[in-house]
């Protein structure tokens, strides 16, 4: 009798844990304590992100819900892909690509656009 009382016992509100990007995409699969395939993948509205393999991620398990991917831990590589998208999206400060202004990065385009 002891013995079943050791068992753990369901979560009666939702735990979080962490594992390991198995397969990103579509089919999104995560090493927890058993690989978990077809993770939903949340974000706040508007932006889209994929994770890499082998990248830790956050996923949320929730009684009587199937589990799902809510984030990844600042400073870890980059996500695979990512995407802003909205009716308008406001920028404050300065734009960066690839660590170049997007004033100066327009301006190389054109240039070579126009040859120069």
């Amino acid at each position: 009798m002891w013995l079943s009382g050791q068992q753990k016992r369901p979560a009666l509100s939702g735990e979080g844990a962490t594992g390991t990007v198995t397969i990103a995409g579509d089919g999104l699969a995560v090493q927890l304590e058993s690989e978990r395939r077809n993770l939903e993948l949340y974000a706040p509205g508007g932006y889209h992100w994929t994770p890499r393999v082998g990248q830790r991620v956050l996923v949320l398990k929730n009684q009587g819900e199937d589990p799902c991917v809510i984030g990844v831990r600042q400073g870890e590589e980059a996500p695979e892909a990512v995407s802003v998208e909205g009716g308008t999206v406001d920028l404050k400060g300065q734009v960066l690509i690839n660590g170049v202004p997007l004033e100066t990065y327009i301006a190389m385009i054109v240039a070579g656009m126009m040859g120069g």
